[in-house]
């Protein structure tokens, strides 16, 4: 699976409710929670079809490498892309109603214009958001071979961006 990959299936989950948020215990981060998924993340993997029980694992194996993705070794990271697996980190997801749009806004907003050029916004955007910039995207037949699009906000109000819902 590939960025491309974790964005369509971001935008299914928003699609019927830009509002969602995680489902979990609020004192326990965890991925299952009363039998299904809870967080963003473990919602997106479970579209990918990983099983409750792979999702638990995945769960104490972030645990146990302190919540480094990278440093997990679980079967689920091998059906992704090192760059789309680090966007799954980072798509955090809370419970605050919303926060899954803004979780898709920070991963794949439009970068923001900065005084000094685009080039240097492309640099730091390549640093904090390596996801978009995914080689394996250009491998597949019909790439574009231009980084990953910024996608339009969800239309979330300005109260749940910011948590105060």
């Amino acid at each position: 699976m590939t960025t491309t990959d974790v964005h369509n299936a971001l935008h299914k989950l928003l699609d019927g409710d830009p509002l969602r948020a995680d489902d979990g215990h609020p004192e326990f981060r965890l991925f299952v929670y009363h039998g299904r998924p809870a967080r963003l993340n473990a919602e997106l993997l479970a579209g990918f079809g990983a099983s409750l029980s792979q999702l638990k694992s995945l769960s104490a194996a972030l645990d146990s490498a302190e919540q480094e993705w990278e440093n997990v070794k679980h079967p689920l990271r091998r059906r992704f892309t090192p760059h789309a697996w680090t966007c799954l980190s980072r798509l955090g997801g809370g419970e605050a109603a919303g926060a899954w749009a803004n979780s898709h806004r920070l991963a794949f907003g439009p970068a923001r214009r900065s005084l000094l050029g685009d080039e240097f916004e492309r640099s730091v955007d390549r640093r904090w958001r390596p996801w978009l910039y995914d080689p394996a995207e250009f491998e597949q037949p019909g790439s574009s071979q231009k980084p990953h699009p910024g996608c339009t906000e969800y239309d979330v109000p300005e109260a749940a961006r910011w948590g105060q819902i």
